[in-house]
């Protein structure tokens, strides 16, 4: 129902729809995937529950719905201020949004010295991105933190031949591209890193707040839903 009424909320607002070949992962299971072959990294989208690879990621957008938006508590208050809009795609399965993972099961964890990282490089859109872990006594990991900039600490550790997951947030609606870059020493290559590859996220407003930012001309963006069927 929210997907339909943000269609038509664009189509009031004057948003044309244009043709892409960008596929929209809305629901479901998706991972953020590392591969290794011929001395080369493979970063890349896997989409769970079609099976298809996304290589480059470009190729898919992940969308972070309405059903993300809640208001930063306190203990994130280091990643957007207290009381204001966050969105946050969460670690844990909601079948109302993404379940974005990141995998290494592609990896064969006897080729590699130590873990990999995966490091935030840059950050491009309405707002700042992270990414943070709660600990067993409720204390808040922040991982990747854009608030503050961009900085070497920004890093996922990464075991080979593994598989987990984040809380990712966002901190305003729209379209964003997040560039990571996949680094480690192997066994034969040595040291060996991707490079910058990015991926393309999609932020989307409560129904009630796109048509408020529609109104007022600040919106920029339309939203698409992948059909699944």
């Amino acid at each position: 129902m929210k997907s339909q009424l943000l269609f038509a909320l664009a189509l009031t607002a004057g948003f044309i729809l244009p043709a892409s070949a960008q596929t929209f992962l809305t629901s479901g299971h998706a991972d953020i995937g590392i591969a290794y072959a011929a001395g080369l990294f493979d970063l890349h989208v896997h989409d769970g529950e079609t099976d298809t690879e996304f290589s480059p990621p470009s190729g898919a957008v992940l969308v972070v719905g309405s059903a993300a938006q809640t208001t930063t508590p306190g203990a994130l208050s280091a990643l957007a201020p207290v009381g204001s809009s966050l969105w946050i795609l969460p670690k844990t399965e909601n079948p109302s949004l993404l379940f974005l993972g990141f995998g290494t099961e592609e990896l064969t964890i006897a080729d590699w010295t130590g873990t990999l990282s995966l490091s935030l490089k840059s950050v491009s859109g309405p707002g700042n991105f992270g990414i943070y872990d709660v600990g067993t006594f409720g204390d808040i990991q922040l991982k990747m933190n854009s608030a503050d900039g961009v900085t070497a600490g920004d890093s996922l550790s990464l075991v080979p031949g593994s598989h987990g997951h984040y809380n990712l947030t966002f901190t305003a609606p729209g379209d964003y591209t997040i560039g990571l870059e996949a680094s480690g020493i192997h066994a034969v290559d040595g040291a060996v890193t991707s490079g910058t590859v990015n991926y393309s996220f999609t932020v989307v407003p409560e129904p009630e707040e796109y048509a408020a930012l529609a109104a007022a001309g600040l919106l920029g963006f339309a939203v698409w839903r992948r059909s699944r069927r």
